[in-house]
């Protein structure tokens, strides 16, 4: 029986069995799909023991190690080497990986006309992040401005560019179309929330609880949640390892819904 896992520092958490499971059960496939919860001190010892192993098939990369994965891949798709991430390792004949966050993203994004003049806010400039600016990118959006707790050297930027830090936000939330947060935290507080236009679309790739700390702060603005991002990126890691491209349906909705 092949095995896949879900690989992370919380990785327990993940509904990632859930959605896999289900699809194994769907398509009477003879797998089974757990989670490995590894630290930074062990990952790279713990992840080499599991890719040597025959039985392993493929494994499904999440926080914070999207970047550190990639030293123990064989190839990696231009997608990946572009955003600087994996999050979909796949272990057949050689180890290969790419990045499907980013089409997870891309089908989950409303069909957005003139993107060039909107201006977009990224929260956090981790894996994911990377992986959803190279979407905003292929969709045409200009005006991008990326925070971070620190600053980083941004990616895909004509000139050397970095992210602000959170203690600026507050100079750029006015007149805001999208803003998306990727961390685990809630870097928009109540002092920022009256430059928010109700307009302003919001969006949290945190999927558990669906409506999230982050989400809570705008009961009358259009929502786009972390769980269509989830199951839109694990279609095509499916596809990569069984050759099918899977169906969602409300039995496979429920069973995820139940779980956050």
């Amino acid at each position: 029986m092949k095995k896949l896992y879900v690989v992370g520092n919380r990785s327990s958490k993940s509904l990632s069995p859930t959605i896999f499971n289900y699809w194994f059960k769907k398509y009477n496939i003879k797998a089974s799909y757990g989670y490995l919860e590894l630290t930074k001190k062990n990952f790279h010892k713990k992840i080499k023991e599991v890719l040597e192993k025959e039985d392993t098939l493929g494994l499904n990369v999440t926080i914070p190690f999207k970047n550190k994965i990639i030293k123990h891949l064989g190839k990696i798709d231009a997608h990946a080497k572009k955003i600087g991430a994996v999050n979909c390792v796949t272990n057949k004949k050689t180890i290969n990986g790419t990045n499907t966050d980013w089409t997870g993203y891309y089908k989950t994004l409303p069909n957005i006309k003139k993107t060039k003049n909107r201006k977009v806010v990224i929260l956090g400039y981790g894996g994911a992040s990377h992986a959803i600016h190279y979407v905003l990118k292929k969709r045409g959006f200009k005006d991008i401005i990326i925070f971070n707790r620190s600053k980083k050297k941004i990616k895909y930027s004509n000139k050397t560019e970095y992210t602000k830090t959170y203690s600026d936000l507050k100079k750029y939330l006015e007149g805001v179309f999208l803003i998306i947060n990727t961390t685990p935290i809630n870097p928009i507080l109540k002092k920022h929330l009256r430059l928010i236009s109700k307009s302003t679309i919001v969006s949290d790739i945190v999927y558990s609880p669906k409506n999230t700390t982050f989400l809570k702060q705008f009961p009358k603005n259009k929502k786009i949640y972390g769980i269509s991002m989830l199951i839109e990126q694990a279609k095509p890691c499916f596809k990569m390892w069984f050759g099918k491209n899977p169906s969602v349906d409300e039995k496979m909705l429920n069973a995820i819904y139940k779980k956050i």
